[in-house]
C-alpha cells in the first residue's frame, strides 16, 4: 500500500528484474560509499600493506639526489675516470685484456655503483616516509586474485591503469624534452668532445649529464607533487565506507545496542534486587512519602555513622516501603530529610555530617518507640 520509499531493497529489485542497468544503478545507490573511513578501518587497510605512495615522487627524488651526486663528487670522479682511461689506452698487450680492464675500471665501477645505491636508498627512504614505515607481514602472503586473469583483465583496463599509462607517457615525454633541450643548447660542445682532452671530454660529459639530471628531477618533482595528493585522494575514496558499514562496525566495537541495554537492565534488576534484600535490614525508611523514600541501618559497633541501605522513588520507593512494612520497619515521613539523603548519598555510602543531627533525632525516636535503650 505504501510508496517506493517504504518498499524493501528485495522488493524494489523484483520490481526491476527485466532491467539490468536498472538493478545495478539500484544497487550502487544502496551501497554509496560517502563516509570517511573509521580508524579502525585504516588501521586494518595498513596491515593489508595498503597506504598511499607516489612512485613519481620516488623518481623525483632519485633523479635530485643522483644530480646532485654528480655535482658533488663530479670532478674527483671525473679525474679517476680519465685516470683509468688514459691507463687502460696505454695497455699494450692484450691477452689479458678483460682482465687488466676489469682491474682498471675497479674505482669506476665503485663510483658508479656508490652513486647508484645512494640514489635507490633515497627512493626507498622517501617511500617509507610515505607510508610511515609501513611493514604489513599480511601483504606478503598468496592472493589468487593476483594471478586470476579476469581480474588482472580488470585492473588493466581500469580507471587506474589509464591514468598511470598517462603519467608513464608523460615522463617519458619530459625526460625526452629536456634531453632534446640541453642537448640542443650544448651541440656545440658535443660536437667538440672528440678534440679535446680525455680530461676535459669527460668532464663537459659529467657535467652534460647532471645537467640533463637535474633539470629532468626539478620538472618531475613538479608532476610528483601534484601526483602525491592524487594519490592520497585516490587512496581516501578507496577505503571510504557506506553508512552500513559504519553502523556495523560500530556494533563490533561497542556491542549491539540491543544487547547492551538487555546487558544494562539485567545489572540493574540484580542490583535492584540486592538493595531490595537490605531493607528488612534497616533501622528506619524515611519516606516523601510518595516519591521518595531512603531506609537507613545504623550499627554503633560497626559502623561511624548510619548507612543507607536502599532508596528509590516513584513504583521502587513504594517497593521500599512495602518491603518495610512487611518486615516491621518503621516508616517515617519527612519529605525534605527523604529528598535531601536521597540526592546527595549512594546507595553503602555514610550519611553526609550535615545529617547527623536529624538522623540521631529520627532513630531516637524509633528506637525509643521500639523501647531500645541507647
Amino acid at each position: 500500500m505504501g510508496g517506493h520509499g517504504s518498499e524493501n531493497l528485495s522488493t524494489q529489485l523484483e520490481r526491476y528484474s527485466g532491467t539490468s542497468w536498472e538493478i545495478e544503478l539500484l544497487l550502487f545507490a544502496e551501497a554509496e560509499r560517502t563516509e570517511r573511513a573509521t580508524p579502525r578501518k585504516r588501521r586494518r587497510v595498513r596491515e593489508e600493506g595498503r597506504a598511499p605512495v607516489s612512485r613519481e615522487l620516488n623518481m623525483a627524488v632519485t633523479f635530485l639526489v643522483f644530480a646532485l651526486a654528480l655535482k658533488i663528487f663530479g670532478y674527483q670522479g671525473v679525474e679517476r675516470i680519465t685516470e683509468d682511461v688514459q691507463v687502460f689506452l696505454s695497455f699494450e698487450e692484450t691477452e689479458d685484456l678483460l682482465m687488466n680492464a676489469v682491474n682498471i675500471f675497479k674505482d669506476v665501477l665503485l663510483i658508479v655503483g656508490a652513486f647508484v645505491v645512494f640514489s635507490m636508498v633515497a627512493g626507498v627512504m622517501i617511500g617509507a616516509l610515505q607510508t610511515r614505515f609501513l611493514f604489513a607481514p599480511k601483504a606478503l602472503k598468496p592472493d589468487l586474485n593476483r594471478i586470476n586473469p579476469i581480474e588482472g583483465f580488470k585492473r588493466l583496463f581500469s580507471l587506474r591503469s589509464l591514468v598511470e599509462l598517462l603519467k608513464s607517457v608523460l615522463k617519458v615525454a619530459i625526460v625526452g624534452i629536456v634531453v632534446y633541450q640541453v642537448l640542443k643548447n650544448r651541440w656545440d660542445e658535443m660536437i667538440l668532445l672528440t678534440e679535446m682532452s680525455v680530461n676535459d671530454a669527460f668532464a663537459n660529459f659529467w657535467d652534460i649529464t647532471s645537467e640533463i639530471t637535474l633539470k629532468s628531477g626539478m620538472i618531475l618533482l613538479a608532476l610528483a607533487v601534484f601526483d602525491y595528493f592524487y594519490q592520497r585522494w585516490e587512496f581516501e575514496k578507496s577505503i571510504r565506507m557506506t553508512k552500513q558499514e559504519v553502523k556495523d562496525e560500530l556494533k563490533e566495537v561497542e556491542g549491539n545496542p540491543e544487547i547492551k541495554r538487555r546487558q544494562r537492565q539485567m545489572m540493574y534488576d540484580i542490583l535492584r534486587r540486592r538493595m531490595l534484600e537490605e531493607v528488612p535490614k534497616a533501622d528506619v525508611v524515611i519516606t516523601n512519602p510518595t516519591h521518595f523514600a531512603v531506609a537507613l541501618k545504623y550499627d554503633p559497633d560497626t559502623m561511624n555513622a548510619p548507612v543507607v541501605v536502599a532508596k528509590g522513588v516513584d513504583h521502587l520507593a513504594f517497593k521500599i516501603i512495602e518491603i518495610a512494612k512487611e518486615n516491621d520497619v518503621p516508616v517515617l515521613r519527612n519529605p525534605s530529610l527523604a529528598r535531601a539523603l536521597y540526592y546527595k548519598t549512594e546507595i553503602g555510602e555514610e550519611i553526609p555530617v550535615e545529617f547527623y543531627r536529624i538522623v540521631a533525632e529520627v532513630l531516637v525516636y524509633v528506637y525509643a518507640k521500639k523501647g531500645v535503650r541507647i
